[in-house]
């Protein structure tokens, strides 16, 4: 009797129905117990992060640093470096890189002119007096060798060359080696124009051989000028030397 009785207040059920489960309260529990371990394993993940960032920050004058300040030396680019070609000439020294050779600036008046002012045929131009109308100038430039001339023949023919150009139509003086036979190793032939003192024009070539195929020269003319002036030319002839 006590049997059928229990049976009888089942509820029945239905094909097709899911049998009902009754609920204990374990699946809510689990799940909290996994929500508590994902949020703590977040807070644990923060704090290394946010400590690791820390301390990248707070040591930049530690291994970072040192490893950063290598690469800065090892990319500059003056460090170690040598003078370069292009380096200021001295104070008082005419350098020509376009010709290869320089001398000794004279002083009292002398004026190099720039780029645009240079006669035709060379690379430096310094003149005394005015610039249209100069008392006395010095030259510089460059020459090829054909291999049909001696140096010597070289000097003497642009030496000629040169007077008989600036000197117009009066008289050219008589043209004539100086004795310079080398210029800071290099073979050099030395010409001299007329007589550095008295009237009449007073000039100086040398001519520097600076490989089989090409040499540079200095010229210096002083026209009207007077004594000092052909002092002053022999002055930065004598000091002619290669870059």
């Amino acid at each position: 009797m006590n049997a059928r009785s229990d049976e009888s207040t089942r509820p029945a059920v239905r094909p097709g129905d899911r049998p009902r489960h009754r609920s204990t309260g374990e699946h809510d529990s689990a799940k909290r117990v996994t929500f508590t371990v994902a949020a703590v394993a977040t807070s644990l993940l923060l704090l290394v992060t946010a400590a690791g960032l820390g301390w990248f920050l707070l040591s930049s004058d530690g291994p970072a640093s040192e490893l950063t300040s290598g690469v800065e030396e090892a990319e500059d680019p003056t460090a170690g470096s040598e003078p370069s070609d292009d380096s200021p000439a001295p104070e008082g020294v005419l350098s020509d890189p376009g010709s290869g050779v320089a001398y000794e600036l004279p002083d009292g008046g002398w004026e190099r002119l720039g780029d645009d002012e240079v006669p035709q045929g060379y690379s430096s131009y310094v003149v005394l007096g005015s610039v249209d109308d100069p008392d006395a100038f010095i030259v510089t430039g460059s020459q090829r060798f054909d291999g049909t001339e001696s140096l010597e023949e070289t000097g003497l023919r642009l030496a000629s060359d040169a007077v008989g150009t600036f000197v117009g139509e009066g008289e050219v003086p008589e043209v004539a080696p100086s004795g310079t036979e080398e210029v800071d190793g290099h073979p050099a032939f030395g010409a001299s124009v007329g007589a550095p003192t008295g009237d009449g024009p007073y000039g100086r070539l040398v001519v520097v051989e600076m490989d089989a195929s090409h040499g540079a020269f200095a010229l210096g003319l002083n026209t009207d000028g007077g004594d000092e002036a052909s002092a002053d030319v022999d002055t930065a002839l004598d000091s002619v030397g290669v870059l």
